[in-house]
This record gives C-alpha cells, sequence and structure tokens, in this order.
C-alpha cells in the first residue's frame, strides 16, 4: 500500500541538521516561501522559509502536532489553511496558517475513510478530496477557513457500477483537473484511473460515460501539468508512466470540441520508462518539466506543451536519499537584469527521504530542467512522509 510500509521503518526522532539549515522564528519579507514537511516518527509537521534566491531553508517556528500517522499534506490555494491527513486514525487535522507562515492547529479532527494516504485541493480552494485506500472510496469535503464539511454523498466508491473487486481497488492519489470540474483517483489493486464529474455548486461525485481508464500497473500518484492539459499516471508496478491528454477545456482531444467532458486520450507513445517504482510526482509551476521520484532517485523529464510527450533529459535521473516518497518544486526568485542581460531564475526542488530522515534539496535550472544537488540534506526528521511548498 503506499504508505502503510513507512509505519515499520524506525529512525532516530532527532538528526544533525545539515548546511542547508538554519534557525529563523520569524518569516522574511519578500524573497521567502514556505515549505511544510510531515513527520510519522515524531507525529507532526515542521515549516521552513525557504530563501528563494539560493533555495536554503529556515526552521518556522515549532513543529504542530498531528495524528499518529501523518501520510499526506495539503495547503490551501491562498495558504490559509493547511491539512493534515492521517491514515492511522482515519482523519484530517488542520492548521491555519498565519501570517509569518506558522501553523495553529484547529481543534478536533475530521472523519474520512479508512486509511487516508493522498489528497488534493482544487484550484478555486473550495473543496478538498481524500483517496481512502482501505475503504476503496474517497472522501470529499468543502473547506471553509480551517473547517470541513463532508459533501453530499460522501465518501464515494472507486469500484464502477457492475465490477466486482472483492478486494477492493486500493486508491492510491487524487488529482482535479485544472477547471475543477472533474476527479481523477489512482487505484492501485485495479490497475485503472478513475474519472469522477465535480459538481462546481456541492462538491458531489458523479460517474461519468466512461468510469475509468487502464494505466500501467500499481498506479501509485497521479500530477496534472500546469496548463491543465495532461494527465500523468506513475505505474510503481510496471516502473513507467502513463499519459493522458484531458478533455478539461475546448481541445481537439475532446470528442465534441465544444463540451469538455473529462475524458482521457492517451498521448502518443505512452507510457514513457521511468526509474524502479516510481511513486511520486511534481512539475514545474512555469516550466515544461516533470520529476518522478522512485527508488532512491529522481527521474528528470521534459514534455511537449502540444502532445504531452516526454522526454528524458541528459543525465536523466539523480540520486536522492533513502526511500524517497514525496517531492515538490517552489519557483524561485524572478530574473535579475544585469546590464542588457537577463539571468535565468533558479527553482528548487525538496524530496523528502522515509528511510534517511532527510530532506534532499536541489536547484532547477530553468533553461534545461536539470537538477543540482544544493549543499547538505537536511537532517533533522523522523520518517519524513509528506512535503508541499508555497
Amino acid at each position: 500500500m503506499k504508505f502503510r510500509f513507512l509505519e515499520y521503518l524506525l529512525l532516530p526522532a532527532l538528526l544533525l541538521c545539515g548546511i542547508a539549515c538554519s534557525n529563523n522564528n520569524n518569516l522574511t519579507a519578500s524573497g521567502a516561501g514556505l515549505l511544510y514537511v510531515t513527520t510519522q516518527g515524531d507525529k507532526s509537521v515542521s515549516s521552513f522559509t525557504v530563501n528563494l534566491s539560493n533555495g536554503s531553508l529556515s526552521t518556522l517556528g515549532n513543529a504542530a502536532a498531528t495524528g499518529a500517522t501523518p501520510s499526506a499534506i495539503a495547503i490551501t490555494p491562498s495558504v490559509n489553511a493547511l491539512f493534515v491527513a492521517d491514515s492511522g486514525a482515519n482523519a484530517i487535522s488542520a492548521f491555519a496558517v498565519n501570517s509569518d507562515g506558522t501553523l495553529t492547529a484547529a481543534s478536533g479532527s475530521t472523519p474520512t475513510g479508512k486509511d487516508p494516504v493522498a489528497m488534493d485541493i482544487d484550484r478555486s480552494g473550495k473543496f478538498l478530496f481524500v483517496a481512502n485506500q482501505g475503504s476503496s472510496n474517497v472522501s470529499v469535503f468543502a473547506i471553509n477557513g480551517t473547517g470541513l464539511t463532508a459533501v453530499p454523498g460522501s465518501p464515494f466508491s472507486t469500484i464502477p457500477t457492475g465490477f466486482s473487486f472483492p478486494n477492493g481497488t486500493l486508491p492510491s492519489a487524487v488529482v482535479v483537473s485544472a477547471s475543477g470540474k472533474f476527479l481523477y483517483v489512482a487505484n492501485q489493486l485495479a490497475n485503472f484511473v478513475s474519472v469522477f464529474k465535480v459538481d462546481p455548486a456541492s462538491g458531489a461525485l458523479a460517474v461519468p460515460g466512461v468510469p475509468f481508464y487502464t494505466t500501467g500497473t500499481s498506479p501509485d500518484a497521479l500530477n496534472v501539468n500546469p496548463s491543465g492539459s495532461f494527465l500523468y499516471v506513475a505505474n510503481s508496478g510496471s516502473n513507467n508512466v502513463s499519459a493522458f491528454a484531458i478533455c478539461d477545456a475546448v481541445l481537439t482531444s475532446c470528442i465534441n470540441p465544444n463540451t469538455p467532458d473529462g475524458t482521457l486520450t492517451a498521448v502518443p507513445n505512452s507510457p514513457f520508462s521511468a526509474g524502479l517504482s516510481p511513486r511520486a510526482f511534481a512539475v514545474d509551476p512555469n516550466f515544461n518539466f516533470l520529476y518522478i521520484v522512485g527508488a532512491d532517485t529522481v527521474s528528470q523529464y521534459s514534455y511537449s506543451s502540444g502532445t504531452g510527450v516526454l522526454t528524458p533529459l541528459s543525465p536523466p535521473t539523480i540520486s536522492t536519499g533513502l526511500n524517497p516518497v514525496s517531492i515538490t518544486v517552489r519557483a524561485g526568485a524572478t530574473g535579475t537584469n544585469i546590464g542588457n542581460t537577463t539571468t535565468n531564475p533558479t527553482d528548487y526542488v525538496y524530496v523528502a527521504n522515509n528511510g534517511a530522515g532527510t530532506i534532499s534539496a536541489y536547484t532547477l535550472s530553468t533553461t534545461t530542467g536539470l537538477l543540482t544537488v544544493l549543499g547538505s540534506p537536511v537532517a533533522n526528521f523522523a520518517q519524513p512522509s509528506a512535503l508541499t511548498a508555497k
């Protein structure tokens, strides 16, 4: 299962901090981003500022307590609320994001289905979607600040009508389309991606004409590129990536170009080869580069904005720490004018290494897409399980 194996890794609760980490209890003014990391070893979520000029991390306040097994993290587009799924307690903890980036826990928790392992929030920040692996369903909540209210009909089954999956489909990931009108769910045991229509007013899910699309073996992660044109699926069992064009706008990929319906069309030459056990994605927010973590590596790709075809970079991979489980990209500072020349901006990539108890940091060349190791790994984590940057 997606995160269940993490519970059995035993690491020290506190390791030494690498040179990329320093202490700072105040969010710097301009030129700073935010990074949040959940850790299962000490049941917490930690906050950091990101120096957008060099990618270094600075500790921001004290870690906030989560449930016993934090497995996934999601932050609202307005950066006012953060949610952490607890796969052991079958619940979600909510936190207010303060003006300085620190977190304040909301009272109580919100029940989900069994074993929530992945979450996503639509781009308008209205709804939170949760993949419940143990109960093979999807919980949907309306968001009001840190408050979550289950939408009518939640949770929704991932088993299509007329099909039988005695052991469930094991949903492992969820992602919302750019328009917010469609939801895609990866199902590890069934080897397909489920499709749902999202009611824009209530958030309730409905099954469209085509309820699912076949992927590779054990689809484990999903990502939609920033323009919303393509869906990428990491197949951890077949070591490849399935790519689909999304009918989410008036596009030629739609059977009826004037009626976007969420249908998927395989990208030419899909699936694309990946490293061993690909399990988490990140896409650069401004440039056509995609990254996948697998067996102690990050695979690096560019993709065509017109076709969605993936092309491995050279070199195709870069090493991480032991057992990477989550990856995120934070856009860096904008380019700087020097005389008549504008320098290219640099973005930053962070990877949570569950087995090493570290966060690996990289610079991302927005010209080539290639990653370069940024200092020593940040090493004050006990079983990091998920991270997100804003």
